[in-house]
């Protein structure tokens, strides 16, 4: 009896400890310099311009087993020190393991509570998810780098979307940019002899507006992180530190506002993470912004394009956060540079059109469009005959 008790203890004991070495994470005990190190030993950028691609290695030098267990990790580095912290690995799924590293990324960013995130590494692993974000093919790696940019921005105190959504969504002329990138070049060869004030000058000037394309963007957020270690003064690393704090500014905007566009289904959750992220940022002023840049184009429209996404998710989504308004909030229409020749669409407009166009009986959205558009003109009563949106857009000559 004794001998089966110590067997059945025995048992439960390897499978509690083989339940608990499954569930940890390929990156949980990793600090942000191994997961970065990590991600580019498996994640390379092939090609340029629009051949540009992602491609993941097979086999890659990773952390050891021990270095990644929760259990091992008070010894993990005199048993580095004694047998080696990386080998050379056969991945079956390289981008699923990239995945669970991203996961942990953000999480060893975040600094702790004597100390703030730290600028250079946050830059690198923004220059990380952005590549993946606008490259890949998977919709949730995509999800998990719009995610863990969102984050890098909150930890950073970052809020990418205040001031003049014009201003800030209006790119910088090639001409002026390649102008302005010349200028930061030279200052970053001069090293110890820059003169500060023209590095500063030119860091402003390329940082003042995001550049033409997502590759420069990231690029230039890459070469700020690069030169910033090397900086000499503290006024020059000050300068150099600002102007990669607009880069992330300007590179994290960009991806998100990509995430939200396009109608392709399979890509509806990566619509809705970068939705959800852009509001967490920007507030509900943004709400404008999302149906001027969601809006399909006239030439869309006139080969077919509904006006708005087709997927019912993303369709409810718009719903609730212009339901979350104020009837001033709900009156606001964002116009931006560009696209002079859209319709510009206030969230109460987008509301009633909604409710207007929707068949009674069919619609997933009407009635969900009908209650929101009484909440944000402060109605006192839920009408379900729509007969009272009708005449509001009527008076409003819409």
């Amino acid at each position: 009896m004794e001998k089966t008790m110590r067997k059945v203890s025995s048992g439960v004991a390897g499978v509690g400890l083989a339940a608990v070495l499954s569930s940890c994470s390929v990156a949980d005990v990793l600090t942000s310099d191994e997961i970065l190190e990590e991600f580019d030993e498996i994640v390379r950028v092939d090609g340029e311009g629009p051949d540009r691609r992602i491609t993941y290695n097979a086999t890659a030098t990773l952390s050891r087993s021990y270095m990644r267990m929760p259990a091992l990790a008070p010894v993990r580095w005199p048993l580095a020190w004694a047998f080696g912290r990386r080998a050379p690995q056969r991945l079956e799924n390289p981008a699923a393991h990239v995945r669970a590293l991203l996961r942990e990324l953000p999480n060893e960013t975040r600094g702790g509570w004597l100390r703030a995130p730290d600028l250079q590494t946050c830059a690198a692993a923004c220059a990380r998810f952005a590549w993946l974000a606008e490259l890949d093919d998977n919709a949730m790696t995509r999800i998990r780098c719009i995610d863990g940019l969102s984050q890098i921005a909150r930890q950073l105190g970052r809020r990418p979307f205040d001031g003049d959504f014009a201003a800030l969504t209006v790119p910088m002329s090639p001409a002026d940019g390649a102008q302005a990138r010349a200028r930061v070049d030279e200052a970053r060869a001069a090293g110890g002899a820059v003169d500060v004030a023209e590095a500063r000058a030119a860091i402003e000037a390329l940082t003042s507006q995001p550049l033409a394309t997502y590759e420069e963007r990231i690029l230039l957020v890459e070469d700020l992180h690069v030169w910033l270690p090397a900086t000499e003064t503290n006024d020059l690393r000050a300068a150099v530190s600002a102007g990669l704090l607009r880069a992330i500014d300007h590179c994290a905007r960009g991806v998100l506002l990509r995430s939200v566009t396009g109608r392709a289904r399979e890509l509806a959750e990566v619509r809705l993470c970068g939705m959800e992220q852009i509001r967490r940022l920007g507030g509900s002023r943004t709400v404008p912004l999302l149906l001027a840049v969601m809006a399909a184009s006239p030439s869309e429209r006139a080969n077919g394009a509904t006006a708005f996404d087709t997927d019912v998710l993303v369709m409810l989504r718009l719903i609730h956060y212009c339901g979350q308004l104020s009837k001033a909030e709900s009156e606001t229409i964002v116009r931006l540079p560009g696209r002079q020749d859209w319709e510009a669409t206030s969230p109460a407009e987008f509301l009633a059109r909604t409710i207007l166009e929707e068949r009674d009986y069919y619609s997933q959205l009407r009635t969900a469009a009908i209650v929101a558009l009484t909440w944000c003109l402060g109605r006192p009563t839920i009408e379900p005959d729509a007969g009272w949106v009708r005449e509001w857009i009527d008076e409003r000559g819409a």
